[in-house]
């Protein structure tokens, strides 16, 4: 007895294809959104790490914060916190590989040595200066210009809101995942937020950034 196989029609092949496509459609942003979440976490890591980072070098040092950058811009607060955390990826954003620094430390606090006349004697603050250490934020995702869109790349350095881009080296926070920026906190802990839950429309406008917010004067840019 011959045994005959049979192909698929041309209608089959169509109805396959057809379904493929549609479960294609389907899955594809599934696992798009599932390996931009992996890049958030990863970089709600660096950002921690990076954050805690800060902190063990203020132990080696009477508490006193890094400067964001030396005169001469050699060093920058990267590299003194190298030491205590290793790994120079954690510089880098997994959405941001294009860059070599995805994080900036916080303006309104941080003193920036870069550009500072010749023989000033700036007042570092230290971890024992912020009345809310867990509330106050010591590193951002940054990257952006005033539009909070635009990208600046090249940029260590995150303008609060109170205050204006004033070199190549300052930039506006990122909103790279979902639109969250990873954020790290005085007190070591991480956090992703939208921007208008950190940088827009406060009162004051520095309420996330200052030394203390219940003293206006830590609360806005020194002209």
């Amino acid at each position: 007895m011959k045994i005959r196989s049979r192909a698929f029609t041309l209608i089959e092949l169509l109805v396959v294809i057809a379904i493929i496509s549609v479960l294609a459609a389907i899955l594809f942003p599934v696992f798009s959104r599932a390996k931009e979440a992996a890049k958030k976490t990863h970089c709600l890591s660096n950002s921690k790490q990076l954050t805690l980072g800060v902190v063990m070098y203020t132990g080696d040092v009477d508490d006193v914060l890094p400067p964001v950058a030396y005169p001469t811009n050699s060093t920058l607060w990267v590299d003194l916190i190298q030491p205590y955390v290793g790994n120079k990826q954690v510089r880098i954003c997994p959405d941001d590989q294009g860059d070599t620094i995805s994080y900036g430390l916080n303006s309104l606090v941080f003193v920036d040595l870069f550009g500072l006349p010749q023989g000033a004697q700036p007042t570092f603050p230290t971890l024992g200066d912020f009345a809310f250490p867990s509330e106050t934020i010591m590193v951002s995702e940054l990257g952006t210009a005033d539009d909070l869109v635009t990208p600046k790349p090249g940029t260590y350095k995150v303008v609060v809101p109170d205050d204006d881009i004033n070199d190549v080296y300052d930039a506006r926070p990122i909103f790279r995942h979902f639109g969250r920026n990873n954020l790290g906190y005085f007190d070591g802990h991480a956090q992703s937020w939208l921007k208008e839950q950190f940088y827009t429309g406060w009162s004051p406008a520095d309420y996330w950034w200052c030394t203390d917010r219940t003293n206006t004067d830590t609360c806005q840019t020194s002209s």
